[in-house]
């Protein structure tokens, strides 16, 4: 950075995103070195940068990644609440992305601001805003009409990401308004062709949480899935065949297909993963001894990872296909004995009758 006493903050904020292209070559790296050398330069040209530089600037450190400057995020944020009336939709959009990237929460002044320039977002800036309350957990109920009625508007110009996010972030928020979900539904069947594997799981995923039911999204779903299984990563596989059962969804050309693929990354699983598959098989009915043998193999070697709630499911779940195993039988009780206080009436419930049901010795959980 031996010219760095001729940049100004344009052409710092210029320079950052350039940085980001060159993050986006995988020379992740070489990114991140040039990202703190700009950050120094950043900090001392702070007090100049407008409302357009200080939201680029934020973002560029939060694609980035990598060791942040602390000194300059905070300057940021001091920033920011000077020049926030200046601050346009899409600086608002690629802020609050930033702040839920880089785990800073927005203050009370960042989320007036935004809800009174709401009617200005467009489709994108609205599923972006959305999404970043979501994983900053903010839920604010002003914001949230006031998204709900842009959004509404709006839905015809969301792209096929836009749609997934929303509606996940939908359900991650616990917002419940039927006249969105209709609306939601109607546009989204029309463009599920451009979901991508994890778009497509996502949105299964967030129908099902929310207890949303509507067939004809479902059986257009189903064949859109159906042709791009082979794509699904693990915590795909596994959201999707959850959501399925969540939703009593009866495919048996989807569960085939879903088993075909599932077998062979099922050492990819975690144990989050691993459960929710057992424990929707079970709720579907499908049973499948390739698939069970496989999934026995791999949770025998992550049981230690296994929660209370994914040791009662899985037990239930293996009870319920009548899936009979000796050396996993006695590996799951081996942990769930170091995990006894973690269980709460719900897991003992299931456990009693899973232990029964398999004729595994149940005295530890009779007796506390």
């Amino acid at each position: 950075m031996d010219h760095g006493r001729y940049f100004d903050y344009q052409k710092v904020s210029a320079a950052m995103n350039k940085v980001v292209k060159v993050h986006r070559q995988n020379q992740v790296a070489m990114a991140q070195e040039m990202m703190q050398d700009l950050s120094v330069l950043a900090l001392r040209e702070l007090s100049s940068m407008d409302a357009r530089s200080l939201s680029s600037v934020l973002w560029a450190l939060a694609k980035v990644g990598g060791p942040v400057n602390p000194d300059l995020v905070q300057g940021i944020l001091v920033r920011t609440k000077k020049e926030l009336a200046s601050f346009n939709a899409h600086d608002i959009s690629n802020l609050l992305w930033a702040m839920a990237t880089l785990h800073v929460p927005p203050n009370e002044l960042v989320q007036e601001v935004m809800v009174k320039k709401l009617p200005d977002f467009s489709a994108e800036n609205l599923s972006c805003t959305l999404l970043s309350t979501a994983k900053l957990g903010i839920k604010d109920e002003a914001f949230i009409a006031t998204w709900l009625s842009e959004a509404k508007r709006k839905l015809p110009e969301f792209t096929s990401q836009g749609l997934s996010n929303a509606l996940y972030a939908s359900a991650k928020l616990g917002i419940e308004d039927d006249a969105f979900n209709a609306a939601w539904f109607s546009v989204a069947k029309l463009k599920l062709f451009d979901f991508n594997v994890q778009k497509l799981s996502n949105s299964l995923w967030a129908a099902a949480t929310m207890g949303i039911e509507d067939d004809a999204f479902n059986t257009a779903w189903l064949s859109v899935a159906k042709q791009n299984l082979s794509d699904f990563n693990a915590q795909a596989l596994s959201n999707s065949l959850w959501a399925a059962a969540t939703l009593g969804i009866q495919d048996e050309a989807f569960n085939a297909t879903w088993l075909s693929v599932a077998k062979q990354k099922l050492p990819d699983f975690k144990a989050q993963e691993l459960s929710n598959s057992l424990w929707a098989a079970a709720k579907l009915g499908i049973e499948d001894d390739a698939f069970n043998a496989t999934w026995l193999s791999v949770a025998k070697l992550k049981l230690s990872e296994f929660n209370s709630q994914n040791m009662s499911d899985s037990l239930w779940a293996a009870a319920k296909l009548g899936i009979r195993d000796e050396a996993f039988n006695a590996a799951w009780s081996s942990v769930a004995k170091l995990k006894l206080r973690d269980f709460n009436y719900r897991d003992r419930s299931k456990i009693m009758w899973a232990t029964a049901k398999l004729g595994i010795e149940n005295k530890a959980f009779t007796a506390t």
